[in-house]
C-alpha cells in the first residue's frame, strides 16, 4: 500500500460491467484512495458515449469491492433535491458497509440544459444548504429546515439501530475561490477539477485554509485534498501520452468556454496566447476537434499523469508535494484492457515510489 491515498475515477458513461472490472482491479492493486465515479451527462453522446446513473454505477463498483473507499466525485446539488441526494448516498453507504464518500459540486457543464440561474441560486449557498440538509437527514434527528433555496422537514429515525452511519463524509468539488473557502469551512474534503497543476493546488489550499480560519476551524495535515487527474501509464510512454491528448484538449476547451477560470490555465505557467488556437476553435465551432493542438508540453505543464511508470511517478509526486494528498486518476485508454493495464501498472510500479507530504503552510493574509 502506498504512503499516498491515490484513487481511481471513471465517469458514469462506462458500461457497468467495465466499472465492476475497474473497481475490482483498483482494490486488487492496493489503491488506498479507493474507487470513484463522476456523474456523466447525456451530452457525452456527442462523443459516442452513453451516460448511466451515477448511483447505479456506484452500486456496481461497491458490489465488486469489499474494503476500499467508494467515492462520488461529483454530482451536482442542482440535479436533485438534497433529500434525494441524501437517500441515494445513504443507500450506497449501507451497501458498502460504511465505505462511501459523498461528493458534490456545481457540475456546470452538466446543468447548462437545466433552467437554473446560478447568478441567483449562487453555488456557495446552494451547496451549503445541501450539506446542511444531508447531514441532518443522516443524523437521524428530527428537524425543520428552511433555507433560501431548499426546505425540508423530517421526523426522527434511529439509524444507529439499523446499523447505519450518521456521519457520511461530504467532499466539495471546488474550482473557484469561494467554493474552495466553502470546502475549508464546511466539508470533510476538497476535490479539484481536471488540469490541476501544483500552483493551482497551492492556490486552492490557501483559499481552503482561509475559509476554515474564518469559521474558526482547524485543518489537519491529513485533510483530504483530491483532484481529478487524467492518467495513462504504459511502458510505451508515447502511447500513453496519445491516450490522454484528446481528453486534455476537451478539458482545456471546458475551462475556456464553461468554467472560465483563468487561474487554472495560468497555473500551468504557459503564456495566455498558448490558448488562442483553442479560443479560435470555440469561435469557429470546431472545439470538438482540438486534439492536434495539445502538445506534450501542455500535458506536462498541467501535470497530466501520462507516460512510463517513472514519468508517472515524477508527475504524481509533484502534485503530492504541492498538497494533493488524494490524487484521483481519471484513467483513459482506447480499450477496457488499456484502462485495466494502467490501473495494474500504476499500482505495481508507481504507487510504491510515492511519498506522502503535509499540506502547505497557510500564506500570510
Amino acid at each position: 500500500m502506498s504512503d499516498v491515498n491515490v484513487g481511481i475515477i471513471f465517469k458514469s458513461y462506462e458500461p457497468l460491467a467495465a466499472i465492476k472490472a475497474y473497481a475490482a482491479q483498483t482494490e486488487a492493486s492496493g489503491y488506498g484512495g479507493g474507487f470513484w465515479i463522476a456523474e456523466a451527462y447525456h451530452w457525452f453522446r456527442s462523443y459516442g458515449l452513453e451516460a448511466r446513473g451515477c448511483f447505479t454505477a456506484l452500486a456496481a463498483a461497491t458490489m465488486a469491492t469489499s474494503e476500499i473507499p467508494i467515492g462520488l466525485g461529483i454530482t451536482s446539488p442542482y440535479m436533485r433535491h438534497p433529500t434525494i441526494q441524501a437517500s441515494e448516498a445513504a443507500g450506497i453507504d449501507e451497501l458498502s458497509n460504511g465505505r462511501f464518500i459523498m461528493g458534490i459540486g456545481v457540475g456546470k457543464v452538466g446543468i447548462e440544459y437545466l433552467e437554473y440561474d446560478i447568478d441567483v441560486m449562487k453555488p456557495v449557498h446552494v451547496h451549503q444548504e445541501s450539506i446542511d440538509i444531508m447531514r441532518k437527514i443522516w443524523s437521524g434527528e428530527q428537524y425543520d429546515y428552511k433555507g433560501n433555496f431548499y426546505e425540508s422537514s423530517m421526523p426522527a429515525y434511529d439509524r444507529v439501530a439499523d446499523g447505519l452511519r450518521t456521519d457520511i463524509p461530504i467532499y466539495v468539488g471546488a474550482t473557484g475561490p469561494f467554493m474552495q473557502r466553502l470546502a475549508g469551512r464546511s466539508s470533510n474534503g476538497m476535490l479539484l477539477a481536471g488540469l490541476t497543476s501544483p500552483k493551482f493546488v497551492e492556490y486552492a489550499i490557501d483559499n481552503m485554509r482561509k475559509g476554515a480560519a474564518k469559521a474558526g476551524r482547524d485543518i489537519p495535515e491529513d485533510f483530504p485534498v483530491g483532484g481529478v487527474i487524467l492518467a495513462a501509464c504504459s511502458e510505451d510512454g508515447a502511447r500513453a501520452k496519445e491516450f490522454t491528448r484528446s481528453y486534455t484538449g476537451t478539458y482545456i476547451v471546458n475551462k475556456l468556454r464553461n468554467i472560465k477560470n483563468d487561474v487554472i490555465l495560468a497555473g500551468s505557467g504557459l503564456p495566455d496566447e498558448a490558448w488562442d488556437p483553442f479560443r479560435r476553435a470555440i469561435e469557429e465551432g470546431t472545439a470538438d476537434n482540438v486534439t492536434h493542438l495539445v502538445t506534450d508540453e501542455m500535458q506536462r505543464k498541467f501535470t497530466v499523469i501520462s507516460g512510463t511508470p517513472d514519468e508517472c511517478a515524477e508527475i504524481t509526486q509533484e502534485l503530492v508535494d504541492a498538497g494533493l494528498n488524494t490524487p484521483l486518476l481519471e484513467v483513459v485508454g482506447a480499450t477496457e484492457e488499456d484502462n485495466l493495464k494502467t490501473v495494474r501498472l500504476f499500482g505495481e510500479a508507481v504507487l510504491p515510489q510515492l511519498k506522502a507530504a503535509p499540506l502547505p503552510i497557510a500564506e500570510a493574509s
